[in-house]
């Protein structure tokens, strides 16, 4: 029998010894994987989530205006809105030596139609020897609406210029202006809303114009005739309002006129000077609620308080 080496066991000895290394060594190996693995999942970002189409709406700035807040962390809300703007407001009627009318203007309006309507159906000529010229005709609404509205007949509450002393237009406008009811025209467009069923329209002598007219220059008083030389006694026509359209803030755009008209037509109501069609807004670009050539002068309430 052969005997064994001397160094047979230190080789075993060193063959076991690697093995039992190389056993802890992949153990260990396989901790260090595994935790560098979980690692790196780690490190991973999320996938986003979708946004829903609401969330795109609320971050659309021009949808939803941010507040002065916006940026600096706090949440914020939409602003409010800014108001819209306000329609203009409506001239006042009345002032300026014109008081209010004693009724109201409906029944103003549905008086003065109706006595309108009888005037024409009268087919009265333009002649002033039968009181049938335009201060004529102006005369006969007047004596006519003290009859038809009991209040404006109270002679001890108003007072009425009279045919036999006051026959033109310019003796007219002078007694409205002396018992201070009559309002000179500044500005057509301005003073439109002192247009109003009642009211009695002076007019210039046709194709005049003038800017801020007086009194003097408009009647001429103490001979109220026209002088052409002087430029005095320029009022030349008068009619009464009998009705007004108003805009949907409460201005006068258009207006009825009854009156004496002229020697091709009898007495009847035409519309004043208005931005309507055809000759209606030539007339209105030039004299702006005349009647047709002829500029709107002064205006005054066809009744007039007597205190």
């Amino acid at each position: 029998m052969k005997s064994i080496p001397s160094h047979l066991p230190t080789l075993l000895a060193l063959f076991l010894s690697l093995g039992l290394c190389l056993f802890a060594g992949c153990s260990g190996g396989s901790d260090q994987i595994t935790a560098k693995t979980a690692d790196e999942k780690a490190s991973v970002p999320a996938a986003p989530k979708e946004e829903t189409a609401a969330a795109e709406e609320t971050t659309d700035t021009a949808a939803a205006p941010q507040s002065s807040n916006a940026g600096q962390g706090e949440a914020t809300t939409p602003e409010s809105p800014e108001p819209a703007p306000e329609a203009p407001a409506p001239a006042p009627p009345g002032g300026n030596g014109l008081a209010d009318h004693a009724v109201s203007e409906e029944r103003l309006s549905v008086v003065l139609d109706n006595i309108a309507a009888e005037l024409e159906a009268q087919n009265l000529e333009y002649r002033s020897d039968l009181g049938q010229d335009c201060s004529g005709i102006y005369h006969k609404i007047k004596d006519l609406i003290q009859k038809r509205i009991k209040d404006l007949g109270d002679k001890s509450k108003y007072t009425y210029p009279v045919f036999t002393e006051d026959r033109n237009t310019r003796q007219i406008a002078n007694w409205y202006h002396r018992h201070n009811n009559l309002y000179i025209v500044k500005d057509a467009l301005a003073d439109r809303n002192k247009i109003r069923p009642g009211s009695v329209m002076f007019f210039s002598r046709t194709d005049e114009k003038f800017n801020g007219p007086d009194i003097a220059t408009l009647t001429n008083a103490e001979v109220f005739q026209h002088d052409a030389a002087a430029g005095k006694g320029k009022i030349y026509h008068v009619g009464v309002v009998t009705n007004v359209e108003r805009d949907e803030q409460g201005n006068v755009v258009r207006y009825t006129l009854m009156h004496g008209r002229n020697s091709k037509y009898t007495a009847s109501r035409t519309d004043g000077n208005w931005d309507g069609p055809g000759g209606y807004g030539k007339a209105f670009a030039k004299f702006p609620f005349g009647n047709w050539n002829q500029q709107w002068v002064a205006v005054a309430n066809i009744e007039t308080p007597a205190n």
